[in-house]
């Protein structure tokens, strides 16, 4: 392990809420939340797979600007999928909401917005947070 990326993950404010998690916490948190879904096994393996190196999403606090998002739309629950996902702008707090503005990179490239109680909302991992999760992890043994 790098100690100076341990050192500067350290020293990173941002980084705080991931001191009371590991890597296999957060695996069953992100299980717990596909399960509610109630999906066949296989889908939910699926859906899995594609979230190793995300966490869920719960709190606006947790949010990191500039980091990449993956969310399952609710609307429908027989259409059951996640999304290539897209660079997280910003946050709105309307009436009817909280809103997650969003940056993807088809072509046109362009700015929308999705409501967040809508959305099972998962956050890509940084290099630094998967440097402290590491670190985490060898201390919880």
């Amino acid at each position: 392990m790098d100690v100076n990326k341990l050192l500067k993950a350290l020293d990173d404010d941002s980084n705080e809420q991931l001191l009371n998690f590991t890597s296999k916490k957060i695996t069953e948190m992100n299980l717990k939340i596909i399960n509610e879904l109630q999906l066949e096994r296989k889908e939910a393996l699926e859906l899995m797979k594609k979230l190793k190196g995300y966490r869920y999403i719960d709190e606006l606090d947790d949010l990191k600007y500039g980091t990449y998002l993956r969310w399952i739309p609710l609307r429908d629950p027989n259409n059951i999928y996640i999304t290539k996902g897209a660079l997280f702008c910003e946050y709105k707090i309307k009436d009817d909401g909280v809103y997650l503005i969003c940056k993807n990179f088809g072509f046109p490239c362009k700015h929308f917005q999705m409501k967040l109680d809508e959305n099972l909302v998962f956050q890509k991992m940084t290099d630094q947070e998967l440097v402290l999760l590491s670190a985490l992890d060898h201390l919880s043994k």
